[in-house]
C-alpha cells in the first residue's frame, strides 16, 4: 500500500486544487512536509484519514448528522458559500495484488449545500482505470478496512503529541491488546473464543418469551410513531423557513424600487470616492515627476542623437589614435626578428611603408580630421552613452497614459457622486430591523431544523435497531432446542482455544520484547536506561532497572512487611531475582541465606512510567512502538504529525537515524520548522522520496511548494 499522488479540493485552508506528487524519487520512502504550526499539516493528515475511511476516521459507524458536522468543520469557506464549487480529497494509489502492482484512484468528495445524509458524501473508486461499482465498492471498502481497522488508526496515523496516551493513558492496555491481536492476525481467534464462551455458558431462557415479544412490539410501533412525528414537524419547519424567505425578498424588492439603500451601499459610495482621490493623487504626482525628469529629454531627443554621434566618433579616433601608437612601438621590433629568422636585411623603410598602408587601410586619416569637442575618457564615454540610450528610450505616451487615467478616475468620481445624491437612506433604520429580526427567526428555525434531522436520524436507528430486535425474539424460539449440541461443542472449542492463544501470544509477545530492547539502546542517551520489560497477560507494559541492593537492609525490609506484603510492594520479577541471586525457593529462605551477611546484589526493580521525564517517555513509547510495527505483515504508510513531540535534542538523531529511517514502507513526516532541519534533515536526506513546504501567513490560504523545504 503505497501513496503516489494526493489531491485537495476547497479542504480546510486548502483554496482550490492542491497537489502533492510524490513520484519524484521512487527509491526514496520518506515524504517530508513541512510547515510551521497553523500552515495547513494537520489539515493534510486528517484529509488521507478521511479519504481513505471516511466515517470510520471519524469514529463513527455510518453518516450521520453527527458526522457530516465534523467534515463541514474541513470544508473551505469558500466551497461554504459558494454552491457550485467542489470539496473533496482524492489519492493515487499502490495496493500490491501479490504479483504486480494495482493502481486505485480514491475520491471522496462532500456536498455541503445537500440536505440529504444520502447526498452528503460521495465516494468514486477506480481500479486500474475502471470504475467500481457499488458491490465492488463494498468489496473494496472492506478490503482497506483489514489492512488498517479503526483500532490501528491512531498507530500508523499518529500525532507524536498524543502517541504517548495510546499506550499509557486510561484503558492504554486495551488498546495495545487490541492492536497486538490485529497485528498478529489472532483477532479472529479472539472473535471465535467470545463466541464460542458465549454459546457455551450463555444463560438460555425459554419463560416469557411471549411476553418479550409482546414487549419489543409495542416499543417498535411506538418508535415508529416518533419517526413520523419527527418527520412532519421537520416538514413544518422547512414551510416556514420558505414563509420568511419570501418576506425577505418582497421586502428587499419594495425597499429597492423605493430607491432605498443601506448605510452599507452608501458608505461603500464614499470609499470608493476617496480610493478614486487617491488614485488622481497618485496619478498626479507621478505626472509631476515626470515633467521634471522626463519631458525636458524628450524635448531635446534630437540633441541627444546628434550627441552620442559626436561622442561615437571622438571614442572612435581615440581608439585609433592608440592602436597607431601601438603600431609605431611594437612593429619595428617585430621586423627586426622576422627579417632576422628569413635571414633578410633589416629594412626600417619596409617597416614605415607598412605602417602607412595599415593607416590607409583602417581610414586613419578621416578618423584624425574629428575634431574634439566633448573630450571625454573611455569610461566617462560609457556612461554618457548608457544615458543618453536610457533618455531616448523614454516616449511621451506615459505621460497620456497617466493624464487618461486622471480624467477617466474624475469622470468615475462624477458618476459616483450622482449616484449619492439620488439614494434614500430614510427608512433604512426600518428595513433593516425588521429584515434583521426576520434573518434571526430563519437562523433559529435552520439550528431548530439541524436538531429536529438529527433526532430523525437518531429516531430511524433506533427504529431499525428495535426492528431486528423483533425479528430475533421472533426466532429465539426456534434457536433454543439447538443450543444443548452446541454447548458441548463449544465448551470444548474454549478449552482448546485458550491452550493455543496462550502458546501463540506468548511467542509473538517475547519478539515484541527484545525487538524493544534492542531498540530502547539504539534511541536512548543513556547507558542502561531500562533494562528488561515484560507485558503481562493483561498486557500491562512493565519496565524493570537493574539496581543494586544492600542484602541486610532487604532481610530487614522483608522481615518489617511480611512475605506476602513485601512481594506486593517489589513485584515478581524483583523478588524472582532475589530467589534466583540466593538459589532458594521463597523469600523466607532468602532471609535464612543471607541474614547474617551483608552483600551488595544487583536486581531487578520495576520503573514507575510516571517518573520519566517527558523526553525519557517518549523514547520509550517511540521504542514500544517500533517494536509493536515490527508485528506488521503488510506494507502499509505511516503518518506521523508532529515528530519530536516532547524529544530533547539530545535524543532527536538517534530517533531520526534509528526509528523514522528503520521504519518499513512509506512514511509521511509532517514536521514544523523547528523538528526535521539541520542535522536531521542531512541524516534522512538520500532516503526522501518528494518534499513540500506549506505556508499560511494570513491564516485563511494554505499555498503548497513542490520540492521546497525550510532553508531550501
Amino acid at each position: 500500500m503505497r501513496i503516489k499522488k494526493i489531491e485537495l479540493c476547497n479542504f480546510g485552508s486548502y483554496a482550490g486544487v492542491c497537489e502533492f506528487d510524490l513520484q519524484a524519487n521512487k527509491k526514496g520512502n520518506i515524504v517530508l512536509i513541512g510547515g510551521k504550526n497553523g500552515a495547513g499539516k494537520t489539515t493534510l493528515f486528517s484529509g488521507i484519514k478521511l479519504c481513505l475511511y471516511g466515517n470510520k476516521a471519524a469514529g463513527f459507524e455510518n453518516i450521520n448528522a453527527h458526522y457530516r458536522k465534523e467534515v463541514k468543520k474541513y470544508i473551505n469557506d469558500v466551497s461554504r458559500f459558494d454552491i457550485s464549487s467542489k470539496c473533496y480529497v482524492k489519492l493515487d494509489m499502490l495496493f500490491s495484488n501479490g504479483q504486480e502492482d494495482d493502481v486505485y484512484v480514491i475520491t471522496r468528495g462532500w456536498n455541503n449545500s445537500s440536505d440529504s445524509l444520502d447526498e452528503f458524501e460521495e465516494l468514486i473508486v477506480e481500479k486500474n482505470g475502471t470504475l467500481l461499482n457499488s458491490e465492488e465498492l463494498a468489496d473494496f471498502d472492506n478490503y482497506v478496512m483489514n489492512i488498517i481497522p479503526p483500532e490501528l488508526f491512531e498507530l500508523f496515523f499518529f500525532d507524536g503529541e498524543q502517541i504517548a496516551d495510546y499506550f499509557l493513558g486510561e484503558n492504554g492496555n486495551e488498546r495495545v491488546k487490541n492492536a497486538f491481536m490485529i497485528l498478529c492476525g489472532y483477532d479472529t481467534f479472539d472473535i471465535m473464543q467470545k463466541n464460542f464462551k458465549r454459546l457455551a455458558f450463555g444463560k438460555k431462557v425459554t419463560e416469557g418469551y411471549d411476553i418479550n415479544y409482546i414487549e419489543v412490539k409495542q416499543q417498535v410501533e411506538q418508535a415508529e410513531k416518533e419517526y413520523d412525528d419527527s418527520i412532519i414537524e421537520l416538514k413544518n419547519i422547512k414551510d416556514e423557513i420558505d414563509y420568511a424567505s419570501g418576506e425577505i425578498k418582497d421586502l428587499d424588492k419594495k425597499y429597492k424600487l423605493s430607491g432605498g439603500v443601506t448605510y452599507d451601499e452608501w458608505s461603500e459610495k464614499l470609499l470608493q470616492i476617496k480610493e478614486e482621490e487617491r488614485i488622481r493623487e497618485e496619478k498626479n504626482l507621478q505626472l509631476k515627476k515626470m515633467a521634471n525628469e522626463v519631458v525636458p529629454y524628450i524635448i531635446v531627443k534630437e540633441l541627444l542623437e546628434k550627441l552620442s554621434v559626436q561622442l561615437l566618433k571622438e571614442h572612435d579616433k581615440q581608439q585609433h589614435e592608440l592602436l597607431q601608437e601601438s603600431l609605431k612601438s611594437i612593429l619595428p621590433g617585430v621586423m627586426h626578428k622576422v627579417c632576422s629568422r628569413l635571414n633578410w636585411q633589416d629594412n626600417i623603410e619596409l617597416t614605415d611603408l607598412i605602417i602607412e598602408e595599415i593607416n590607409n587601410e583602417m581610414e586613419l586619416e578621416e578618423v584624425s580630421e574629428v575634431p574634439d569637442i566633448i573630450g571625454l575618457s573611455g569610461e566617462e564615454y560609457i556612461v554618457v552613452q548608457n544615458a543618453i540610450v536610457r533618455y531616448m528610450a523614454m516616449d511621451k505616451e506615459c505621460v497620456i497614459a497617466a493624464e487618461r487615467e486622471v480624467k477617466d478616475s474624475i469622470e468615475r468620481t462624477q458618476k459616483l457622486r450622482q449616484e449619492i445624491e439620488s439614494c434614500n437612506v430614510e427608512g433604512a433604520h426600518e428595513y433593516l430591523q425588521y429584515k434583521t429580526k426576520l434573518v434571526e427567526k430563519i437562523n433559529e428555525l435552520n439550528q431548530k431544523m439541524q436538531d429536529c434531522i438529527e433526532k430523525i436520524q437518531l429516531y430511524k436507528m433506533a427504529l431499525e435497531e428495535k426492528k431486528i430486535i423483533l425479528k430475533r425474539e421472533e426466532k429465539k424460539f426456534d434457536e433454543v432446542s439447538k443450543n444443548i449440541s452446541i454447548t458441548e461443542l463449544s465448551e470444548k472449542s474454549v478449552a482448546f482455544l485458550d491452550v493455543l492463544q496462550n502458546r501463540l501470544y506468548s511467542n509473538e509477545i517475547k519478539k515484541v520484547e527484545e525487538f524493544f530492547m534492542v531498540k530502547i539502546k539504539e534511541l536512548a542517551r543513556k547507558n542502561n536506561f531500562i533494562d528488561s520489560i515484560m507485558i503481562d497477560t493483561n498486557f500491562n507494559v512493565h519496565i524493570y532497572k537493574n539496581i543494586t541492593f544492600d542484602t541486610k537492609r532487604v532481610c530487614n525490609r522483608i522481615k518489617k512487611l511480611g512475605v506476602e506484603s513485601y512481594w506486593t510492594e517489589y513485584g515478581t520479577v524483583h523478588c524472582q531475582g532475589l530467589l534466583t541471586s540466593a538459589n532458594v525457593k521463597d523469600l523466607n529462605e532468602f532471609v535464612s541465606f543471607y541474614d547474617m551477611k551483608n552483600e551488595k546484589i544487583s536486581i531487578l526493580q520495576e520503573i514507575e512510567k510516571s517518573r520519566l521525564s517527558k523526553g525519557e517517555k517518549q523514547v520509550f513509547i517511540m521504542a514500544l512502538y517500533w517494536s509493536f510495527m515490527k508485528l506488521n505483515k503488510q506494507e502499509v504508510p505511516f503518518v506521523i504529525d508532529t515528530p519530536f513531540a516532547r524529544i530533547d535534542t539530545e535524543h532527536r538523531a538517534n530517533i531520526t537515524k534509528r526509528f523514522f529511517m528503520d521504519l518499513s514502507g512509506q512514511v509521511f513526516i509532517f514536521s514544523t520548522n523547528e523538528e526535521i532541519v539541520g542535522e536531521n534533515y542531512e541524516k534522512m536526506k538520500n532516503r526522501i522520496q518528494a518534499e513540500f513546504l506549506l505556508e499560511n501567513s494570513d491564516n485563511l490560504q494554505t499555498i503548497v511548494y513542490a520540492n521546497e523545504y525550510f532553508g531550501g
